[in-house]
C-alpha cells in the first residue's frame, strides 16, 4: 500500500498481524493499547496494555510499537484502541511533537495532525465491522492526560477519593496511579521503577462554554460503534444507529419559555440549506420548512399563536419541543440540528432550561443528547447538541454541545469537512 491515512480516514485491514509504530516521541512518552468492547470500555483491567502490562491476547506493547495479532483477540473486544501519554518531565504537548505511526505489513503512514494541548492521544483504532476488520486514524485525545485516557476506556485509577468516568476536556485530578500492579513487576508508583509511569499535570483548559466554536465529527470523539436500544450520549461520544426510512431530531425544554429549532443541511455536492421557520436579519422572510429536494423538513414552530398556517400551539403548556423529520438521501452528508432562543423572547439561561435532543431512527433505538455543560449566561442564546451523519453503514450521532458567544445571535455554519464553525453564519431575525 504505501500510502498514507489522514486523521478521520479509516480502510479496510485484511492482514490478521500488524505492527504500529509511533515515531516522533519525547524519550519518557508512552504507548499504551486498549481492548474494548462495543461499549468502549475494557472487560477487565487486564486488557489495558502498557509497560507494567505488556502483553495480552492478540495484543503488546514493546517500546513505541503496538504489535497484533488480530486471530487471537478475544470475539468479545470489538476494538484496539493504541494510544500515547506524554512523558511529565516534557512540558511541551504532544502537538509540539511531528508524530506518525507506522503500520506494517503495507508499509501505511498514519498521519497525526490536529492536535492542540492534548497530553494523552489515541491514534489509530482498529475494529471489527461484520466479519472484517478496518483501521482508522483517530488522532484526537485529552490535555489532562493519562487519567482521563484510561478512566475513558473504563480503567481504574487510585487516587484521594472516588473518581468518576473522565470524558474528554474533562478535568481530572492529579498524579494518580494505575490500580493494579502484576506480581514480580515494579511498582509504577516507586521512584526507582523503570520506566516512570505517567503523571499528570494540572489541567489548563478552560471550561466548556461559548469559547469552543468548532468540533469535527468523527475525530476528537469516542466511538461507541453501532448501538440499539435507548442510548445516552455523554460529551465527547459518537454512536451509530440503524438508518431507517425516517430519523426525527426532537428538542425538548421543561417550563414555559420559548425556543426554537432549525437545521443546516450539507450535500455532498458542496451546497447548505436551512430549514426553519424564520429568517435572518435582511431576510426576514426568506426561509424555507423544508429542503428543496424535500428531504429535510421542520415540522413547525410549537408555542407561538396561530398567526401563520404553519404556527401550532403548544400541546402541553409546560413542555416545548420542536422537531425536524430526515429522510436520508444518498446526495445528504449530515444534518446539523440548532436549538435558538431570540434575544427578543427574553432571558433564560440554556442550563436552566435543561435544552436536551433526541434523534428517533422509528425502529426502536433512541439517542438522547442533554445540555450538561451549559452555561447559566442568559446572553447565550444557541446551542448547536450534536450533528447527525449519512455514512454508508449506518446514521452516525456526535455529541457536540457546542454554543454561540456571549450576546450573538449569528447562526453556525458547516463545511463539507463536517466542521461545525459558531456565530460564522447570517444574524437572526428578531421574532
Amino acid at each position: 500500500m504505501d500510502g498514507r491515512l489522514t486523521k478521520g480516514g479509516n480502510i479496510p485491514w485484511p492482514h490478521r498481524r500488524a505492527a504500529l509504530t509511533v515515531a516522533g516521541l519525547s524519550e519518557g512518552a508512552s504507548v499504551l493499547a486498549f481492548l474494548v468492547t462495543a461499549a468502549g470500555k475494557v472487560r477487565t483491567d487486564d486488557d489495558f496494555v502498557f509497560f507494567n502490562n505488556p502483553a495480552v491476547p492478540g495484543v503488546a506493547v514493546l517500546g513505541q510499537t503496538a504489535e497484533l495479532d488480530l486471530d487471537l483477540v478475544p470475539d468479545d473486544v470489538d476494538r484496539i484502541v493504541v494510544a500515547v501519554v506524554a512523558d511529565d518531565a516534557d512540558p511541551e504537548p504532544l502537538s509540539s511533537r511531528a508524530l506518525e505511526v507506522g503500520v506494517e505489513p503495507d508499509g501505511l503512514r498514519v498521519e497525526v495532525t490536529g492536535l492542540t494541548t492534548e497530553r494523552a492521544v489515541v491514534l489509530v483504532e482498529v475494529y471489527r465491522r461484520a466479519t472484517a476488520w478496518k483501521l482508522r486514524n483517530v488522532s484526537a485525545g485529552w490535555t489532562e492526560g493519562f487519567a482521563a485516557l484510561v478512566r475513558t476506556h473504563g480503567v481504574q485509577v487510585d487516587d484521594d477519593g472516588a473518581a468518576p468516568e473522565t470524558e474528554p476536556t474533562t478535568t481530572a485530578p492529579d498524579t494518580p496511579a494505575i490500580s493494579r500492579t502484576p506480581a514480580g513487576a515494579p511498582d509504577p508508583r516507586s521512584p526507582t521503577a523503570e520506566p516512570a509511569a505517567p503523571a499528570i499535570s494540572p489541567p489548563t483548559v478552560a471550561a466548556i462554554g461559548p469559547t469552543i466554536n468548532l468540533r469535527k465529527p468523527g475525530i476528537d470523539a469516542i466511538d461507541l460503534g453501532k448501538r440499539t436500544g435507548a442510548i445516552n450520549l455523554r460529551k465527547g461520544q459518537q454512536v451509530t444507529i440503524t438508518k431507517s426510512f425516517r430519523i426525527v431530531a426532537t428538542c425538548t425544554w421543561p417550563r414555559t419559555t420559548d425556543y426554537d429549532i432549525y437545521a443546516l443541511v450539507r450535500y455532498r455536492d458542496g451546497h447548505c440549506e436551512t430549514v426553519a421557520t424564520f429568517g435572518t436579519q435582511g431576510n426576514e422572510r426568506n426561509f424555507q420548512l423544508t429542503t428543496r429536494d424535500g428531504a429535510v423538513r421542520h415540522s413547525g414552530d410549537v408555542g407561538r399563536a396561530q398567526s401563520k398556517g404553519w404556527r401550532r400551539k403548544q400541546a402541553t403548556p409546560d413542555v416545548g419541543l420542536e422537531t425536524v423529520e430526515i429522510t436520508l438521501n444518498s446526495e445528504i452528508l449530515a444534518v446539523v440540528p440548532v436549538v435558538y432562543s431570540a434575544q427578543s423572547n427574553g432571558g433564560g439561561s440554556f442550563r436552566r432550561y435543561q435544552v436536551s435532543m433526541a434523534i428517533d431512527n422509528g425502529s426502536g433505538d433512541t439517542v438522547t443528547i442533554d445540555a450538561g455543560d451549559a452555561s447559566d449566561d442568559e446572553d447565550i442564546y444557541t446551542c448547536v447538541p450534536g450533528i447527525i451523519i449519512n455514512d454508508p453503514d449506518g446514521v452516525r450521532i456526535q455529541f457536540l454541545e457546542l454554543y454561540s458567544a456571549v450576546g450573538s445571535e449569528q447562526r453556525p455554519e458547516v463545511g463539507g469537512d463536517l466542521i461545525v464553525a459558531m456565530d460564522a453564519g447570517p444574524v437572526n431575525a428578531f421574532k
